[in-house]
């Protein structure tokens, strides 16, 4: 009797409600874990302090402060302790829900034309349309899930699009694009740039379960994507910007490249944290002396 080979699933997928990746039905890590556990990142340290020593003195959190000095044990699992370890957690997932609207509205947007925005979302939106129109951006792909099975990792992009205003003529007419990734942060910063060349270096993107080829990208943009006004919530972003501000992360396809293998670099590092944190330390045992 001849066994019947098992069957190798191919092709990427994503699952949006765990955010989590599979290969040829392998998991695989996303660029922004990649980068996240690659590349240091000091500021967010002191970011962390920053929001539980605001919370603390602001003056319409005193009852509550109260209350919770009251009961507070000194326990490790002390709810009292929980409650202010975690308020920069709340911050972060606060921003990231409000990013993933936004990032889902501008993928409509990019795909119909067009999206139903909530009312608290409309600063964002209509910058973004204004970024559209100013820079003449015709979007090609818009959050297409990328994959390497040569480096193991996957991703998706926000954007690759053609404009007249960034590209020449020749290039478009090729077939080139630009890639454009969407940060509504506080900020933007070039880590952005090892993002963007993971995308553009990957091997394949996927049209519904069919894999092709990345398009070629000829340079890698940041659009930071604030609202309208600076009121309320909106307060954090500070000095930058109103509306859509686009930022050059890659110059050339050779520039590119270069990121890349920063990109690469940091891959090593996350891999390498991920090995070494597994592995517990156990004391050495002072030899005996043999006997003359």
């Amino acid at each position: 009797m001849t066994a019947t080979p098992a069957t190798i699933e191919r092709g990427l997928t994503f699952k949006e409600s765990s955010h989590r990746y599979k290969l040829d039905g392998q998991p695989v890590s996303g660029v922004t874990t990649i980068i996240g556990g690659g590349v240091p990142k000091p500021a967010l340290v002191w970011w962390a302090g920053t929001v539980v020593a605001q919370w603390v003195l602001d003056p319409n959190n005193s009852t509550h402060l109260t209350g919770l000095q009251s009961g507070y044990t000194g326990e490790k699992d002390d709810p009292s302790l929980k409650f202010l370890q975690l308020l920069p957690n709340r911050e972060r997932d606060a921003a990231a829900k409000r990013g993933t609207a936004v990032h889902d509205l501008a993928e409509q947007i990019n795909l119909t034309g067009g999206a139903d925005v909530p009312e608290n979302l409309e600063g964002f939106i209509e910058g973004y349309l204004a970024f559209l129109e100013e820079w003449q951006i015709t979007p090609v792909l818009a959050e297409v899930i990328v994959g390497s099975r040569e480096h193991w990792y996957s991703g998706k992009v926000d954007l690759f699009a053609q404009s007249p205003l960034l590209q020449t003529a020749e290039e478009i007419a090729a077939g080139w694009v630009i890639e454009v990734d969407l940060k509504t942060s506080k900020g933007v910063y070039m880590d952005t740039a090892l993002q963007t060349a993971a995308y553009a270096r990957a091997e394949f993107y996927m049209d519904g379960e069919i894999e092709k080829p990345i398009p070629p990208v000829s340079k890698a943009f940041v659009a930071h994507v604030t609202p309208m006004d600076r009121e309320g919530e909106n307060a954090r972003y500070g000095d930058e910007p109103l509306g859509s501000s686009l930022y050059l992360l890659s110059d050339s396809p050779e520039k590119i490249d270069e990121h890349f293998q920063h990109f690469l670099h940091a891959k090593a590092v996350h891999e390498d944290a991920k090995v070494r944190g597994k592995i517990k330390l156990e004391p050495l045992t002072v030899p005996a002396l043999n006997a003359a």
